[in-house]
């Protein structure tokens, strides 16, 4: 904890000695990377800091009604243009895609993450694996620059907190946790309506979509694993954005009995995304890593090449190997 505060305070240094900031998330960002870079960046304009706002992919729609995510540009044209650039919600420079490299030209580079296999990059490394997000790292840091948490402030955090932990969930979902949204409830979010926003103005093409993938649902090793497919036929077919199967996977998790559930999406020919949840007794975020993923204990994921039967026989094989171990 005395180390992670040493940071802090470097970080906050550093905050109020320079003038212009980059903040970056992850590609195919979510709740937690959005809201956390919006968080930051309005906090500090309010400090007079001149702040761009990056990420690579365009803003799922149902997060566009967060304040100043229309501000959010998917270029960098000049990294000597910022003295610091903050990178936030991403174990490592590859995340960040295709402008990563340019990012990296920047002088001071502050990374901010929750995730265990973040690589630690950065002139400055804060990194909590026992946050729940990268939101709740932010609340913290803003409360100790320190800048008033405005209502706009606020609903980013909001956000955060509440797309990592499963809508309050999750096992992530600690007593900080909740009283972090009890503050921000108290600040003026109205939790009814970012549910709303975030889960319930879903395109129907996300509905079409989803009953295509559930029907894709198979069951091995006596209800220990279960998974689903989304091919790029399905995407077209229902008309859907690849972001919405965000949380798809959550679907065969929630059968009783198992304790991995994986989502194979198919990006190009030969190459899949795979998305993992798991139960206590498997960490996920192990499988992933091996294959050049990351993410959390309880949700991760990873990429690979190769034909879907390939990538299949590779990933059971991984995770076999660690139920092997389960009883």
């Amino acid at each position: 904890m005395c180390l992670t505060n040493g940071i802090k305070t470097k970080i906050i240094d550093r905050i109020k000695e320079n003038k212009t900031f980059l903040i970056a998330s992850h590609m195919n960002p979510e709740g937690d990377a959005i809201g956390s870079a919006l968080a930051l960046a309005i906090s500090l304009k309010s400090i007079e800091k001149e702040v761009t706002v990056f990420n690579q992919d365009p803003t799922p729609r149902n997060l566009q009604f967060l304040p100043m995510s229309n501000e959010i540009v998917h270029r960098i044209d000049g990294p000597s243009n910022f003295d610091v650039a903050v990178v936030l919600d991403c174990a490592d420079f590859d995340r960040l895609g295709k402008e990563g490299g340019k990012i990296e030209e920047i002088k001071n580079i502050i990374n901010i993450d929750h995730h265990k296999t973040n690589s630690g990059f950065g002139e400055l490394s804060l990194v909590d694996p026992y946050a729940s997000s990268t939101a709740e790292i932010i609340y913290d840091l803003i409360k100790d620059i320190p800048v008033q948490i405005t209502h706009d402030i606020a609903v980013n955090i909001y956000t955060g907190l509440l797309t990592d932990t499963g809508s309050f969930c999750y096992s992530n979902t600690t007593a900080e946790v909740l009283q972090i949204a009890s503050d921000l409830v108290g600040i003026g979010v109205i939790p009814y309506k970012v549910a709303e926003e975030i889960y319930e103005k879903q395109p129907i093409s996300r509905t079409r979509l989803l009953g295509s993938v559930l029907n894709t649902l198979e069951v091995l090793d006596n209800g220990r694993i279960a998974f689903v497919k989304v091919s790029l036929s399905m995407l077209e077919k229902a008309a859907a954005a690849p972001y919405l199967t965000e949380n798809m996977v959550n679907y065969p998790k929630s059968i009783r009995g198992v304790k991995i559930a994986v989502l194979f999406r198919e990006v190009s020919r030969n190459h899949y995304k795979m998305s993992f949840r798991s139960n206590e007794d498997v960490d996920v975020a192990d499988i992933a890593s091996e294959f050049g993923g990351g993410g959390h204990p309880r949700a991760s994921g990873c990429s690979i090449k190769g034909s879907l039967s390939d990538v299949k026989e590779r990933i059971f094989d991984a995770i076999n190997r660690r139920l092997n171990n389960v009883k």
